[in-house]
């Protein structure tokens, strides 16, 4: 036991260590996500007027949320195009041939992962924070761990494609279509209550991981702006985003060890 958490804090610590590379992208998402929750989220919110269910939503905080998510999603996902780059270089079957379970190497690539991307977020998270005025400090904990769950989930469904398709130009195609629907058809930047008109839209985003989490923020961030405007009640939408962390990560310890077993062959 003490040698399998050794291993995971090692692999978790390679991921993390990689930061260091994406300083100018960090610094250009930085400035986008700037630019739309100072400039564009106050435009938009003065031509948007959207009622709920219990009087007029503030889109500007609503929006707010929904921009910090899709800069969460965004960086999450790209972890996909490393594992496929790390497969074509060789690293991948480097690490398997190391004396490590392939149990404790998909969890710390997907914990590692997911604690990367929520890193590469977290300056976006405290400007989040700051405009939305966030009432306590453990909400702002409370937060912070919603993100990096969801961040880890979606390190392992990344994981799983790239090792599934191992080709980079198919991975951006999928990738580059899952990321325009997951999400627009969520509650990304439209309430669930705005899409009730339109039925399979409105179905779509309620089965949608991406706005169980992003609304999840939102309860927790704004709690008295998200009452009756989430897709679900706040303990179900945090035992969807639990559940959906936990089947992702496995489903990339079942394709680690087929990879191990022969059914990737080169």
């Amino acid at each position: 036991m003490r040698e399998d958490l050794r291993a995971l804090a090692l692999i978790i610590l390679w991921d993390v260590r990689k930061l260091g590379r994406y300083k100018f992208f960090l610094a250009m998402r930085l400035a986008w996500f700037l630019l739309q929750v100072l400039v564009f989220g106050l435009i938009v919110a003065h031509m948007v007027s959207i009622r709920g269910p219990y009087g007029p939503i503030d889109y500007y905080k609503f929006y707010v949320v929904g921009a910090y998510m899709a800069v969460l999603f965004s960086m999450s996902i790209m972890r996909g195009h490393e594992i496929v780059e790390e497969l074509e270089d060789g690293l991948i079957d480097y690490q398997l041939s190391l004396p490590v379970k392939r149990r404790v190497l998909a969890i710390g690539r997907a914990l590692g992962g997911g604690i990367a991307s929520f890193t590469y977020s977290l300056p976006m998270l405290l400007v989040a924070v700051i405009v939305l005025g966030v009432p306590s400090i453990p909400h702002v904990i409370l937060l912070a761990i919603i993100a990096f769950l969801f961040a880890s989930g979606l390190v392992g469904v990344a994981m799983s494609v790239a090792l599934w398709l191992r080709s980079g130009d198919k991975l951006d195609i999928l990738m580059g279509v899952s990321d325009s629907l997951l999400v627009r058809l969520s509650t990304i930047f439209y309430p669930i209550v705005a899409l009730t008109p339109i039925a399979i839209y409105y179905y779509l985003a309620k089965v949608n991981p991406v706005s169980h989490a992003v609304d999840t923020l939102r309860v927790i961030a704004v709690p008295e702006h998200a009452s009756g405007i989430t897709v679900s009640d706040p303990l179900v939408m945090a035992s969807y985003i639990a559940g959906f962390t936990l089947a992702s990560i496995l489903a990339a310890i079942t394709l680690l060890e087929r990879r191990i077993e022969g059914g990737y062959g080169r």
